[in-house]
């Protein structure tokens, strides 16, 4: 807390910085879920990707155990 400001100055202050970190912490998490949701999003392709290789005419009718 500043030091030498009027009490009510310094409570406006106090409060006007915490709604500022306030809107910095929402908009970090925000970012945050995006980046889950766009990896969600890759892996949900990738698994679809995968089950359309599976249903290619023969593609899947055979393992190959030995490499």
């Amino acid at each position: 807390m500043m030091t030498g400001l009027d009490p009510a100055v310094s409570s406006v202050l106090a409060a006007k910085e915490a709604q500022t970190r306030t809107q910095i912490d929402f908009a970090v998490a925000k970012k945050g879920l995006d980046a889950i949701e766009q990896q969600g999003d890759a892996i949900v392709e990738l698994i679809a990707s995968a089950g359309r290789i599976g249903k290619e005419a023969g593609k899947g009718n055979s393992l190959d155990a030995f490499g």
